[in-house]
């Protein structure tokens, strides 16, 4: 009777442990997940942008908002100075923002700490340096995963501006009034 009653009681038992571990698999999994979605976000700078009231502005709000967008290769990094930070100076080879500006020089600071990992000398990107003081750019490196889709991330940061901009020309950023 007792090992009648021990097998029916292990009989009972094995299907919860034969949940427990894929449930908690798949909590791990989940976990994992969104921290690495975060993650990539906070890290190649894809993250929505807010407005300070809660909401985030648009594709076209992000363009509006920025004082320059261009697309280049990283020419020269230093420390920013004053406080933490790295300045960066992008060779220009399309503009995006101001229109019609002429290839150049785009230099910018971008107050993370750790930014040197990123903006590495040669590494071709598309930046959107914003007009809000503080803020960081924008920045989408060549070879680097895209924030959704397929292709890397230049690619996909090019099309995203290229139909943003357009639409963005008869916007104005809400923290900045003069400018649109």
């Amino acid at each position: 009777m007792t090992s009648g009653q021990r097998a029916g009681s292990e009989e009972r038992g094995a299907p919860r442990r034969r949940w427990r571990l894929p449930a908690a698999l798949a909590a791990v999994l989940v976990l994992g997940g969104v921290a690495a979605t975060e993650y990539t976000l906070s890290e190649r700078g894809h993250a929505e942008v807010d407005t300070g009231e809660g909401g985030s502005l648009s594709a076209e709000g992000t363009v509006a908002c920025a004082s320059a967008v261009a697309e280049g290769r990283v020419a020269e990094t230093r420390p920013a100075g004053q406080g933490s930070g790295l300045r960066v100076v992008l060779d220009v080879e399309h503009a995006y923002k101001p229109a019609g500006r002429d290839p150049g020089r785009l230099e910018f600071v971008t107050p993370e700490p750790d930014a040197g990992r990123y903006y590495r000398v040669g590494a071709r990107m598309l930046v959107l340096v914003s007009l809000r003081a503080g803020e960081a750019p924008s920045a989408y490196r060549d070879g680097d995963a895209p924030p959704e889709g397929t292709g890397d991330a230049l690619e996909w940061a090019r099309t995203w501006v290229e139909k943003a901009v357009p639409r963005s020309r008869n916007l104005k950023c809400a923290d900045d009034e003069g400018t649109g």
